[in-house]
């Protein structure tokens, strides 16, 4: 073991000879060896849980960048979905005849609307409406 002289603080003098009150250590000097080692130890732990740290970071970056993907898959599959289910209606409209487009035009017709058409007929343009649906 090599000697070495050292300047410290009251305070660091105070610490160092407490552990030697409480029977931790045997002198000042091993006192100081002993809290340069518990340093040493807690640089290990520090860097094996910085390293840990930096995985589990990395892995939950990971899974944003991945939820984020799944949620605009799912927004796309939503639309389509709701494209999917609005078909139906198209195919039904489409394929209505003249007469069930002017009795769905009158349908959906307000109050005011009917009345008027009952004196001069549903015009085309309602009619057509329902088809293009």
């Amino acid at each position: 073991m090599q000697k070495l002289t050292a300047s410290v603080e009251p305070e660091h003098i105070y610490e160092l000879e407490a552990r030697q009150r409480l029977g931790k250590a045997d002198s000042r000097s091993a006192a100081l060896r002993q809290i340069l080692d518990e340093y040493q130890d807690l640089r290990t732990d520090y860097e094996a849980l910085d390293a840990e740290y930096a995985d589990l970071k990395q892995r939950y970056e990971a899974r944003e960048d991945r939820v984020d993907d799944l949620e605009e898959q799912l927004s796309r599959r939503s639309q389509v979905e709701e494209k999917i289910e609005e078909l139906p209606d198209k195919l039904r409209a489409s394929q209505m005849s003249y007469g069930e487009k002017r009795q769905r035009a009158i349908d959906r017709a307000s109050l005011g609307e009917r009345l008027k058409w009952k004196v001069t007929g549903v015009p085309e343009e309602a009619i057509d409406a329902v088809g293009e649906e």
